[in-house]
């Protein structure tokens, strides 16, 4: 069984970090993070399809790193 994984770790910028607590205070939803996000696992599957890489299946996880940054760690089993 041949695993895979790719590890990212993204930081936040100061404009988008101030609108998303802004947000946050007034309970909406934080686009910008989500972008952040989805760039991140569309240049992951990106270099996955670059690789030809034939996924069994596959996870996520998120995890805040510091105030301003955070990882995303993209692991699963090769078929």
């Amino acid at each position: 069984m041949k695993q895979i994984t790719k590890v990212r770790v993204v930081t936040r910028g100061i404009v988008p970090d101030v609108i998303a607590k802004i947000k946050n205070a007034l309970g909406m939803r934080i686009n910008e993070y989500e972008l952040m996000i989805n760039k991140t696992q569309s240049e992951i599957w990106a270099e996955i399809a670059e690789e030809e890489l034939d996924i069994k299946w596959y996870r996520y996880e998120i995890s805040q790193l510091t105030n301003g940054a955070m990882v995303i760690i993209f692991y699963g089993e090769l078929n």
